[in-house]
């Protein structure tokens, strides 16, 4: 009876070692492809959750984080007398953006943030050896949706809304000096085949932080394009 007891335990090691081993290989083989993960991602509403965190996370504690380049795009502000004239120029100056600041040799116009508006200005230094770049800050993007495409089944397209934008992104000199700002401020906008799906998240290093306007930029520079009348001194 003895013998029999061990044989019996003997047979049921190897046995308990399979049960184990096949215990351990079952979630492995149950688990969702990267495919099904992505869906239910976008299913779940995790995705656009994701997306909207990054591009909060990108706005560096700004209350908008919607930004683009003002004038020549290099702090500090300088520009030509000439340049200074423009209509485009004026407007960021009477809406009370920016304002002139001395130091300027002759023939010369330096301008910087007011203090009231100096919230809205970012300024980023990419690379060291370069000047610090200068933004104004107009919005912030909402996102509204988020789906799948591509033959991978994993790679994520997404759309968004700018919000929140500012009363002097409505005044109407800033409207006819930069007229991206109607569309930008109005359409829904889509960012396209730049997040894939990997290692159990959406890769977002990618997304864009501008946007693209067919004939236009965005930027309040001193001769955007896609006006309809610029100022004629940008013809010179």
């Amino acid at each position: 009876m003895t013998a029999r007891i061990g044989s019996a335990r003997g047979g049921a090691l190897p046995l308990l070692s399979a049960l184990l081993l096949a215990l351990a290989w079952l979630p492995a083989a149950c688990a969702p492809s990267p495919q099904e993960q992505a869906r239910r991602s976008i299913e779940s509403g995790q995705a656009v959750r994701e997306i909207q965190t990054f591009f909060d996370a990108r706005a560096q504690g700004l209350p908008l984080g919607q930004c683009a380049a003002v004038l020549t795009g290099i702090a500090p502000i300088r520009i030509s007398a000439r340049t200074a004239r423009l209509d485009t120029v004026r407007a960021l100056v009477e809406t009370g953006l920016l304002e002139e600041v001395s130091g300027a040799p002759a023939g010369e116009v330096r301008l910087a943030p007011t203090a009231k508006a100096a919230h809205w200005f970012r300024e980023r230094r990419r690379n060291p050896a370069q000047p610090a770049s200068i933004e104004l800050c107009y919005a912030r993007r909402h996102v509204t949706r988020a789906w799948l495409v591509g033959e991978d089944g994993k790679t994520l397209n997404f759309a968004y809304r700018l919000e929140g934008a500012p009363a002097w992104a409505s005044d109407p000199r800033m409207r006819a000096a930069f007229p991206f700002l109607e569309p930008a401020l109005t359409q829904e906008m889509v960012a396209t085949g730049i997040a894939p799906w990997r290692d159990g998240r959406w890769f977002l290093d990618l997304a864009d932080e501008g946007i693209t306007l067919p004939g236009q930029d965005e930027g309040f520079y001193a001769c955007p394009d896609g006006r309809e009348t610029p100022d004629p001194g940008c013809g010179r």
